[in-house]
């Protein structure tokens, strides 16, 4: 099972779709990078996590891995929902690409569940506004 090759399915599209945005979004990967404490500008957070893995699936392949994908979009607070709404939506956009790809007979093939959210928050303590989606993945390693 190769756990590299299913996090570089999702979290390049995402990079490279928050990276064109004008001005370009930092995103921030679990176990990779660290957003910045006390930030007071916009940035992403990715947090994919592994369930099930190495499952029989109906096919010969045994590397399988079914998991959650939790996006949390933080801008500038006080100035209103909408860019924090355009970021969701960027995200959502590349989440559904993922749906939307074939199977090849080598890489990795994704598919994600339902989307839930956004849920948005703001909290007294925290100078950024929090929009949040989610989302479950079953990826196979097929090369």
């Amino acid at each position: 099972m190769n756990y590299q090759s299913i996090r570089a399915t999702i979290e390049n599209p995402l990079l490279t779709a928050f990276g064109a945005l004008s001005p370009a979004v930092p995103v921030f990967f679990n176990n990779i990078t660290a957003a910045p404490l006390g930030s007071e500008t916009e940035y992403v957070v990715v947090d994919i996590g592994f369930g099930t893995t190495n499952e029989p699936t109906l096919t010969s392949s045994v590397d399988t891995a079914r998991g959650l994908i939790v996006i949390s979009v933080f801008t500038e607070k006080g100035r209103g929902p909408a860019r924090n709404q355009t970021l969701i939506t960027t995200a959502v956009g590349v989440l559904e690409t993922l749906n939307d790809s074939t199977k090849g007979a080598t890489g990795v093939f994704t598919k994600i569940g339902t989307i839930d959210g956004p849920t948005f928050s703001a909290t007294e303590g925290n100078p950024l506004f929090m929009g949040e989606i989610d989302t479950s993945f079953i990826s196979t390693v097929l090369s």
